[in-house]
């Protein structure tokens, strides 16, 4: 087991990674990539602290943080990191640090804000902006030992959590009543307590939990089940129903560790 007691991303998983990024944008002809989206930042430079980290295709990565710098030193491998107040600075940082102005910069435009797109635009006035978030993926999707890991010890948790259900399941308790047992289970368990997803306006609380005709109800989410959840403006998961006797009861909840 090779997961550290603090949950800090060794340097050498960091290493790997970047080193893969790099060869995918030589071999697109991309000169850098600007990413800011949390899962990724956490990825590539082992830190969810609001930040830009630059990776060219030849050179060193700087991770450039605006909240919170300590943090961001504490928790990442990243070798330069700096403060910025604002993403106007970053092609003066860059410059500081040798690195040209990018012909091509590769963003993650699935994700990209338009109005932040906008305004990178015209900070690289001069460069093509093109989409990277395939390659991101593809990157991510291959695991290391490091990752097979921590997915073995999250499918450990999530089939203990699984087993709490028979010991807290009970006639007349609500749905929301009953995930609120199993959450807090996860939670002293080390679920991280968000669920993050890529897709556009869809979110996740741990999971779904719903019983009886309740499990049949359709949502917007891009998911198999969906639930009446407590009102509209979540529209999905557990809802303030009692759970009856003689009928279904779905868990389907996802372990993120």
């Amino acid at each position: 087991m090779n997961l550290n007691a603090d949950g800090f991303t060794p340097k050498s998983e960091l290493d790997r990674r970047i080193e893969n990024l790099r060869r995918r944008l030589k071999d697109s002809g991309t000169d850098a990539a600007l990413m800011l989206q949390n899962t990724d930042l956490f990825y590539f430079a082992g830190t969810v602290q609001q930040a830009f980290l630059h990776v060219p295709a030849d050179g060193e990565a700087i991770l450039m943080v605006r909240k919170s710098v300590e943090r961001a030193l504490e928790e990442s491998a990243i070798e330069r990191i700096v403060s910025v107040n604002s993403s106007g600075e970053i092609p003066d940082v860059l410059l500081r640090h040798g690195c040209k102005a990018p012909r091509i910069l590769g963003m993650e435009l699935d994700v990209l804000p338009a109005n932040l797109y906008l305004g990178f635009k015209r900070l690289f006035e001069k460069s093509e902006i093109v989409d990277i978030s395939h390659t991101i993926r593809l990157i991510r999707s291959v695991k290391s030992a490091y990752e097979t890991d921590i997915i073995r010890q999250a499918a450990q948790f999530s089939d203990r959590l699984a087993g709490c259900v028979k010991e807290l399941l009970c006639e007349g308790a609500t749905e929301v009543e009953l995930a609120g047992k199993l959450e807090a289970e996860a939670r002293k368990m080390g679920h991280q307590g968000t669920v993050r997803m890529r897709l556009w306006g869809s979110e996740l609380f741990y999971g779904h939990l719903m019983s009886g005709a309740a499990a049949a109800t359709p949502s917007y989410l891009a998911s198999p089940t969906g639930g009446l959840g407590v009102g509209p403006a979540i529209a999905q998961g557990p809802s303030l129903l009692p759970i009856k006797r003689h009928e279904p009861v779905l868990v389907g909840y996802c372990f993120v560790y």
